[in-house]
């Protein structure tokens, strides 16, 4: 980095990548920037630039030292111990340091103090809560929320005989009795991670489990037709709240979708089905998405929203390792759930290589995604006025 680039990047200001200091702080302060930093996508802390932008500068003798106590900090004040990398860039006001923090490969870090921080805009925040707390773990692959165990299920809420039927279809052979090998049956599930000590599992239940409304309330669906292209409305066409399985959600919430496709060709009513306005495979490869990458730390529900010009499906959670929306666009595929999307392919209509998005993109090419990092979650929009879809 020169000092034309330096100085356009001062000039963005401080937000969720960029820190100003005019000079580091005490090092308890400073392991903590970095730990933020770390864990929340990587970033830069500017040393020598003052909070509105002003530069400085450092001698030469100071952004030596500065960068000497900065690597010094990092691994020893952060735990685990983390590498950063630092440039002094000369001005004409003086030197500043750039200290570069990458995202953290071995998330979640702390302080020496054992305090998890993350990016909260330009400032850290503490991480107080233990749901955030196990999605930083989530992140690092070191926890993952389908195989937490539901503490108020038992084996009565596990639907016995759709796994029978699932176990027969998948292996070609039939699964150890349940009343007869006790022991192998229970063996079998806790293989699965289907259960655990008596108790189902979270992905348990979303494949196989009853009294989903009651056990894992927020896991659910919204599905709203507003009137109008303002979420703000209060008047909508149809409003369903969609719980169960994976599979039934998905199969009532493609119902919801397919009966306004129909409808808004004007043939029939709502119930009634009618020429398709967008092809099915993009409400197909969407909605499985979202039900099998969301992420079940948070506990939201999935929102499929449709207005006049749009069609929004919003799911809970930023994207996942790392991911990106340009790789999401090429069809890259990383999963936050590893086990649900691999019993998916055999329960919905998932393939699980990546292929999906490239489909729904090339049958209906105005597709648009946002993550959004802060609020924790992706949005894929289809617009209703797109360019014509390709053959």
């Amino acid at each position: 980095m020169e000092e034309f680039e330096l100085r356009n990047q001062i000039l963005l200001g401080e937000d969720s990548t960029r820190q100003f200091k005019r000079e580091p702080s005490a090092d308890a302060k400073m392991a903590g920037e970095i730990v933020a930093f770390a864990n929340s996508g990587g970033g830069r802390i500017f040393i020598g630039v003052e909070k509105d932008g002003t530069i400085a500068g450092l001698t030469g003798e100071e952004a030596e030292k500065v960068g000497e106590d900065m690597a010094k900090v990092a691994w020893d004040s952060v735990r685990p111990p983390f590498s950063i990398l630092s440039k002094s860039i000369p001005t004409g006001d003086g030197i500043v340091v750039v200290i570069e923090i990458p995202d953290g490969a071995s998330k979640p870090y702390c302080d020496n103090k054992g305090v998890y921080w993350v990016k909260n805009g330009p400032d850290k925040r503490r991480v107080q809560s233990p749901e955030e707390l196990a999605r930083l773990f989530q992140s690092g692959e070191k926890l993952y929320a389908e195989s937490q165990v539901v503490a108020a299920s038992t084996l009565e809420d596990f639907d016995h005989e759709r796994f029978k039927r699932f176990y027969e279809t998948k292996y070609s052979e039939t699964p150890p009795s349940r009343s007869e090998e006790r022991e192998a049956y229970q063996r079998t599930l806790e293989n699965l991670e289907l259960v655990d000590s008596g108790r189902v599992t979270v992905a348990g239940l979303l494949l196989f489990g009853k009294r989903l409304p009651v056990l894992l309330p927020e896991m659910k669906m919204d599905a709203i037709w507003f009137q109008g292209s303002e979420r703000a409305s209060s008047e909508w066409h149809d409003q369903r709240t969609i719980t169960g399985t994976l599979a039934e959600q998905y199969d009532e919430g493609m119902g919801f979708l397919k009966r306004w496709n129909a409808r808004v060709q004007g043939e029939g009513s709502f119930n009634q089905t009618g020429r398709l306005k967008v092809p099915e495979t993009v409400f197909e490869e969407l909605l499985v998405n979202a039900l099998i990458h969301r992420d079940y730390f948070i506990k939201d529900s999935i929102k499929v929203f449709i207005f006049d010009d749009r069609i929004e499906i919003r799911s809970p959670g930023k994207l996942p390792n790392s991911l990106t929306v340009n790789q999401i666009r090429r069809g890259v595929r990383r999963s936050r759930n590893v086990l649900l999307a691999s019993f998916a392919p055999d329960l919905l209509h998932f393939r699980g290589i990546g292929s999906g998005i490239v489909r729904a993109l090339k049958a209906w090419p105005s597709l648009s995604w946002v993550n959004d990092a802060e609020s924790e979650e992706v949005m894929v929009t289809i617009e209703l006025t797109p360019t014509a879809p390709t053959a």
